[in-house]
């Protein structure tokens, strides 16, 4: 298992940091659209909903972003994500050892509520993520940043728990998940931060500035991979999907940014200089 994954990071991770750093806009928006519909077809064949369901979902989609992305008021698109994944966040803590109620629960297996959920999920991380790779001067260079970031908590995450893991991080969600990976996840984060602000980030943001905005990133990102976790446990998946070996389904990989690319894109808002 762990040498598939291997073998297939090393012919995406390649792949995906050429796209972001040499597309022009209009490919990013392409891009992240064909990565967004195929993760939203994945969550919604979780949830059983019927391939013409999964087509109308698809479309409204398709049909949605491109009025946000003219028409859209920016900052409260940007705060919205802010405010979600926070609240997911602390659903997340709140029921991290212990059952959801049950209407909670029951609102995983409504089709209707899964479709909205779905959708406002992956639009707000396709409008954040062309957000990002639009600022100017180091727009691309943020989007890999967000993406290394993510790459490493989950890097670290892994071997950390592995190596040192004792105490549970969240034994209702993902029981193999742990404090101590937790720990050495955001320790990479960090370590990251500290080269990313020596290179570039330091042109806008002091040092413990730079270091909260990239631990907060990363904290969320376990958010995003959990809230995924809660969200297969209800209907007992392992994963999303088979196509990517070694790692599942797309969402299974992109759960992560799912919630980091908005949050990290609200922090930068917030800070006022873009």
């Amino acid at each position: 298992m762990l040498k598939q994954r291997l073998l297939t990071a090393a012919v995406l991770i390649p792949l995906v940091v050429l796209a972001i750093l040499l597309l022009p806009p209009v490919g990013i928006i392409a891009l992240l659209t064909v990565v967004a519909l195929m993760a939203m077809w994945e969550w919604l064949s979780m949830a059983a909903i019927s391939p013409l369901m999964k087509g109308l979902a698809s479309v409204s989609f398709v049909v949605v972003l491109p009025v946000l992305l003219v028409q859209g008021a920016i900052d409260q698109i940007i705060m919205l994500g802010l405010v979600f994944w926070l609240l997911v966040s602390l659903l997340i803590i709140g029921f991290a050892h212990r059952a959801l109620p049950t209407a909670i629960a029951a609102c995983f297996h409504n089709k209707l509520f899964t479709y909205l959920l779905c959708l406002l999920v992956i639009l707000l991380f396709v409008y954040s993520g062309v957000w990002l790779h639009g600022i100017a001067g180091h727009g691309p260079l943020f989007v890999l940043y967000v993406l290394i970031s993510v790459w490493l908590a989950d890097t670290g995450g892994y071997f950390a728990g592995k190596r040192w893991g004792k105490h549970a991080l969240a034994t209702k969600i993902s029981p193999n998940k742990t404090l101590e990976g937790l720990a050495g996840g955001i320790a990479l984060v960090v370590m990251w931060s500290v080269i990313a602000h020596a290179f570039a980030a330091h042109h806008y943001f002091s040092l413990s500035h730079w270091i909260g905005i990239s631990v907060l990133t990363g904290l969320v990102s376990v958010s995003g991979d959990l809230f995924e976790s809660l969200f297969k446990r209800s209907y007992q998946i392992k994963d999303s999907g088979n196509l990517l070996p070694g790692h599942g389904g797309i969402l299974d990989r992109i759960d992560s940014l799912l919630a980091a690319v908005p949050f990290f894109a609200a922090l930068l808002w917030l800070s006022g200089q873009f």
